[in-house]
C-alpha cells in the first residue's frame, strides 16, 4: 500500500512538473514566470473579473504571492482594474488584451496536451479516474486540515 501511494505521489508530482515546464517555455516569450500563470488562469476563466480577495481564495495561495503577481501583471499591462478605485484591492481585476493573448496561448497548449493524453481513453474511464482523484484529494485535504 505504501509503495503504491509513493508511486502515486511521484507520478502526480512528475506530471505537474512536466506541465509547468511546458507552460514556462511559452510564458518566457511574454516575460512571465509560472507563478504568474495562476492569476492569469483564474482571471481568464472569470467573465466579470475578480477582486484581490476572491483571487486569493480561488487560487488558494499566499496573499503576498498574489499581491506580487498582480503588481507585476498590472505593471506589464497583462491585468487592469475594472473599477478605477485607488484602493488597489477593492476593485475587480480583469485581463487586458495582452493578458487574454497569454491566457489563450496557454489554454491552447493545455487543450492540445489533453487531446494527446486522452486520445485513447473512454469518457467513462476518465470520469471514474477524476472521481477517484477528487476523492483522494479531499481525504488528503482533511488530513492536512486536522493538523492545523
Amino acid at each position: 500500500m505504501l509503495d503504491r501511494f509513493e508511486h502515486f505521489t511521484y507520478l502526480v508530482n512528475k506530471i505537474y512538473r512536466d506541465m509547468q515546464k511546458i507552460k514556462s517555455q511559452k510564458l518566457k516569450n511574454y516575460g512571465l514566470k509560472g507563478s504568474h500563470m495562476i492569476c492569469i488562469h483564474y482571471l481568464g476563466k472569470s467573465d466579470d473579473g475578480l477582486s484581490f480577495k476572491e483571487l486569493c481564495e480561488i487560487c488558494d495561495e499566499d496573499k503576498g504571492l498574489i499581491s506580487r503577481n498582480l503588481s507585476y501583471l498590472k505593471k506589464e499591462d497583462f491585468v487592469e482594474e475594472l473599477i478605477g478605485d485607488k484602493k488597489t484591492y477593492k476593485g475587480k481585476m480583469i485581463l487586458t488584451e495582452k493578458g487574454k493573448e497569454v491566457f489563450d496561448a496557454i489554454q491552447g497548449i493545455t487543450i492540445n496536451i489533453c487531446q494527446q493524453v486522452y486520445l485513447d481513453k473512454e469518457k467513462t474511464s476518465l470520469d471514474s479516474f477524476y472521481t477517484n482523484l477528487e476523492g483522494i484529494s479531499e481525504r488528503i485535504e482533511r488530513i492536512v486540515n486536522q493538523g492545523k
